[in-house]
C-alpha cells in the first residue's frame, strides 16, 4: 500500500512537470512568433551586389584637345566586374579641384550602363585643366549607390619659350621645345588611389 501511494505521488509529480514544460514551451513559442511578426520586412530595393565585385585595373590620362587657355583630358579607367552576374547601372562623376583652394572648377558625369559578368569595360571621363595643380576625384556609382572613389593628383602647364626680346611664345605643335612632344600643354599625373565605399 505504501508503495502504491509513493508511485501515485511520483506519477503525479511527473505529470505536473510534463504539463508545466508543455505550457512553458507554448508560451515561449508564442512569444517568439509574436517577436518575428513585429520585425519590419526586409527592404526590396532591387538586387544586392557583393561588396568587392568591381575593381579598377588600370588608369590612363589622354589629351583630347587644347587651346591657349586650357587642355582637355580623358581619364580612362578599366573597370572589371568579377561577379558571375552583370553589374548594376554604372555612372561616374569626376570633380576637378584646384589643390590650393580645394574648390571644384570642373565637373563631368558619364553614364556607362551595366558591365557584363566576368568582363571589363573601358570608361572614358572627360575633364578640363588650365595652368595649375589639381586633384581629380572620380566617384563611381552602381545603381545610384556610391561604390568606389578614384583620386588622381595632376599638374598641368603650358610649354613655352622666351624670345631674345623677352616675349613669351607658346608652342603650337610638335617642336623641339615641347617637353612631351605632343602639343602646347604638358600634364604630369601620379598613380591613382582607389578606395572602396561600403
Amino acid at each position: 500500500m505504501t508503495m502504491s501511494k509513493k508511485a501515485k505521488k511520483a506519477g503525479a509529480l511527473i505529470a505536473l512537470a510534463i504539463i508545466t514544460l508543455i505550457i512553458l514551451g507554448a508560451v515561449l513559442t508564442t512569444d517568439l512568433f509574436d517577436k518575428k511578426a513585429e520585425l519590419p520586412p526586409p527592404p526590396n530595393n532591387g538586387p544586392v551586389y557583393p561588396t568587392e565585385h568591381l575593381s579598377i585595373d588600370a588608369s590612363f590620362l589622354l589629351k583630347t584637345g587644347e587651346t591657349n587657355e586650357s587642355v582637355n583630358v580623358s581619364c580612362d579607367l578599366f573597370m572589371t566586374n568579377i561577379w558571375e552576374k552583370e553589374s548594376g547601372e554604372i555612372k561616374a562623376t569626376a570633380y576637378v579641384s584646384e589643390k590650393n583652394t580645394n574648390f571644384a572648377v570642373n565637373k563631368s558625369t558619364v553614364e556607362f550602363g551595366v558591365i557584363g559578368a566576368n568582363s571589363t569595360m573601358e570608361m572614358n571621363i572627360p575633364v578640363k585643366f588650365s595652368h595649375n595643380s589639381y586633384k581629380v576625384e572620380i566617384l563611381i556609382f552602381e545603381s545610384n549607390k556610391l561604390v568606389k572613389k578614384v583620386t588622381l593628383s595632376i599638374n598641368s602647364y603650358q610649354n613655352y619659350y622666351y624670345t631674345p626680346t623677352g616675349g613669351m611664345v607658346i608652342n603650337k605643335g610638335r617642336t623641339q621645345d615641347d617637353i612631351d612632344r605632343d602639343g602646347q600643354w604638358s600634364i604630369d599625373g601620379e598613380s591613382p588611389v582607389v578606395s572602396s565605399i561600403h
